[in-house]
């Protein structure tokens, strides 16, 4: 999120996203073992990473006004449990699709009205959302399927259309439309400014629980269609184990584009970038011959170092612009 123009640190780190990802781009196209294809890189990249990305955008807004939301993977379960339980039921395409986008949504909205009707930070209310929804899944599986036995099998390949024929163009769609939406609604900056400071909204006569709301209102959105291209892309939908550390994955990919933890500063441009990062930064390491246990080891430890090293630099930048 940016007020009409990007600061001197989105700026940078901005570009320096961009140099990292034009740089493993490069370097896969080193390691590619002989036969194969960098075209075909470029072609997965936008199915493969676009759940991270969509999800990522409505974290960018939540993140921005001070909160965050842990429960958004369980969430995804919830979406995909009832997207399989309609398939099962023989129900058409569209309307699965429907009800999927749609349950998520509810679910992220249902978040910000917690948050904001009992006045409970919102890491507290997610963190519980986070094993509640997920157990709501199972538990929703095991009454509407007859002898459920873990998994949903989604066979018909029109179910899989969202994910496996139009993600990248439901991708790049809605990144132009937040795009747009980001630089021209007021909106976006006002979590902005709630995330700088919640006293001067009020004093500005702004109602910041209303405005934390509304970013879990719209980041339902964005997680809604996440979701659809995530479980669209499976063939078997497990409850117990679907998107299991997804949340992780967003929330790196958010503050590595340069959104602050603590609120106030973010982009949409940077999170989509921070999860390119990401996701070519494994994607090298798959072609280099590294282990999978230790790109899993990598991968997490470098997430963790982002936003440890975010959380230092942003508290340090605070401090300055105290003393000044």
């Amino acid at each position: 999120m940016t007020h009409g123009r990007l600061s001197p640190f989105l700026r940078q780190r901005l570009l320096v996203l961009l140099a990292g990802n034009l740089v493993l781009l490069i370097a896969i196209a080193f390691t590619m073992k002989q036969g194969g294809s960098f075209t075909d890189v470029l072609t997965r990249c936008g199915p493969n990473v676009a759940p991270v990305i969509l999800a990522g955008l409505g974290m960018t807004g939540i993140i921005c006004t001070g909160a965050i939301d842990l429960s958004i993977a369980s969430i995804i379960v919830v979406a995909g449990t009832v997207f399989g339980v309609l398939v099962d039921r023989q129900w058409p395409p569209l309307p699965c699709f429907a009800a999927c986008v749609a349950t998520a949504w509810s679910l992220s909205a249902c978040n910000g009205l917690l948050i904001r009707n009992l006045k409970m930070p919102a890491i507290i209310i997610t963190l519980a959302g986070l094993a509640l929804y997920r157990g709501l899944a199972l538990i929703l599986a095991d009454l509407a399927i007859p002898n459920f036995g873990g998994s949903l099998n989604i066979q018909h390949e029109s179910y899989h259309a969202p994910g496996k024929q139009f993600a990248s163009a439901i991708l790049l769609a809605t990144l132009v439309g937040a795009f747009v939406w980001e630089w021209f609604a007021s909106t976006p900056r006002r979590w902005l400014a709630l995330g700088s400071s919640e006293e001067a909204c009020r004093l500005a006569g702004l109602d910041p629980r209303s405005i934390r709301q509304s970013a879990f209102v719209v980041g339902g959105l964005f997680l809604g269609i996440a979701a659809l291209i995530y479980v669209t892309q499976i063939q078997f939908i497990e409850p117990a184990r679907l998107a299991l550390g997804f949340e992780l994955q967003v929330i790196g990919a958010v503050i590595l584009g340069g959104t602050n933890i603590f609120g106030g500063e973010g982009s949409y441009a940077g999170t989509a970038l921070g999860a390119l990062f990401l996701y070519f930064t494994a994607q090298w390491m798959t072609y280099a011959g590294i282990s999978p246990y230790f790109q899993e080891a990598i991968t997490g430890a470098l997430i963790i170092g982002v936003i440890g090293m975010d959380c230092a630099l942003h508290r340090n930048r605070k401090r300055l612009e105290e003393l000044a």
